[in-house]
């Protein structure tokens, strides 16, 4: 299911352009936060400080694209949608290279939560930047079910855990990724941008 195998130069050099681009823009700090899932990590990782870079926002949009095609398809679902906020801008550009329409997913409802052409039925791809436990890609799924649509697909562009993958699975949706996050951990530690400590905790997030 993962896309950035060892061994592929490519995939080795992207995953250190991500961490390069995070450690660069402070989109990576050691420092406690409560993420919007309500989980306390003791890091900050903001993917959306590649939004602030074309180019690298093009590497990281284009893999996307790449591990949809072979592990989805793209007869695999009719339509995209991105989780609110951050998985908006990828989830358009997946739109524009596979031809297929997108969604707009509300926070709150108006008169519905779903924005588009949302048939009964229609397969939705959800789209995120970073999955911990899986619950924002959930509350979204629930909304486009709530309308008719059906998912049974998400990509992510990193995971951090195992365990989403797993809480997923057992919701009925197969979670696909284009980074783990342990890759990025141990980039970051090539760019010394870690110190042992913060490398063995991560680590266990990693791995968890």
């Amino acid at each position: 299911m993962q896309y950035l195998k060892s061994g592929n130069r490519l995939s080795t050099r992207l995953v250190d352009l991500v961490a390069k681009t995070l450690v660069q823009a402070d989109g990576f700090l050691i420092w406690p936060e409560k993420t919007d899932e309500g989980i306390l990590q003791p890091f900050v990782l903001d993917l959306t400080t590649i939004l602030n870079n074309p180019r690298v926002f093009s590497r990281v949009a284009s893999g996307l694209v790449k591990t949809i095609k072979e592990e989805i398809g793209f007869r695999g679902f009719d339509l995209v949608a991105g989780v609110p906020l951050a998985g908006v801008p990828y989830a358009s550009y997946v739109s524009v290279k596979t031809g297929k329409p997108m969604l707009l997913i509300r926070d709150r409802k108006r008169d519905r939560f779903v924005e588009g052409s949302l048939k009964m039925g229609d397969r939705v791809l959800i789209i995120d930047d970073f999955v911990i436990t899986g619950r924002q890609i959930l509350r979204t799924a629930g909304k486009i079910v709530s309308e008719g649509g059906v998912v049974e697909q998400a990509m992510v562009v990193v995971c951090q855990s195992r365990s989403a993958l797993k809480k997923l699975g057992e919701k009925g949706i197969r979670l696909h990724y284009l980074i783990d996050f342990k890759s990025i951990v141990e980039s970051l530690r090539k760019l010394d941008a870690l110190t042992e400590s913060e490398y063995e905790t991560l680590l266990t997030r990693a791995n968890a």
